[in-house]
């Protein structure tokens, strides 16, 4: 303990601590005001980050179905030619390796839209471009047609 024998000097001692003591708790308000407008910024930019997310999720599933939308009308066109030429569906099924149902299906496709326009997306020349010229191989056939695997 500190000895102090006058009331005016143990004051200015408490005075002293007291400033100390507000000093420190100002600074640290000040740090704390700093942090919490930091923590709502980021919390607004989370928030946009998620919007982003919803935005490019739905972007990504419609050129999704477009893509199988395109695939489908390409293998329905196969499906018909060969049909021209007097095969039966049952006969294609086996030739392909796959369920009479798949090719139905696939020919049926053929009258649905796509989800989405083309244009829309900005990719149709670069996904046309891909199909045109055989991105799909013949054992990702089934997949690219929406067969097989899930409808």
């Amino acid at each position: 303990m500190v000895n102090i024998n006058s009331k005016s000097a143990a004051r200015k001692k408490v005075r002293e601590a007291q400033m100390k003591a507000n000093e420190a708790r100002l600074e640290r308000e000040r740090h704390n005001v700093d942090d919490a407008a930091s923590f709502l910024v980021e919390l607004g930019r989370l928030g946009a980050v998620d919007e982003w997310e919803q935005g490019r999720i739905v972007e990504i599933r419609a050129e999704g179905e477009r893509r199988r939308h395109e695939h489908r009308q390409v293998g329905a066109a196969a499906v018909s030619r060969m049909q021209a030429r007097g095969e039966s569906l049952a006969a294609i099924a086996e030739l392909a390796g796959v369920k009479v149902s798949d090719v139905r299906m696939v020919l049926k496709s053929t009258s649905a839209q796509p989800v989405a326009a083309p244009e829309a997306l900005g990719a149709a020349e670069s996904a046309g471009a891909a199909a045109e010229n055989g991105a799909v191989g013949a054992d990702g056939a089934s997949q690219a047609l929406g067969v097989g695997g899930r409808a």
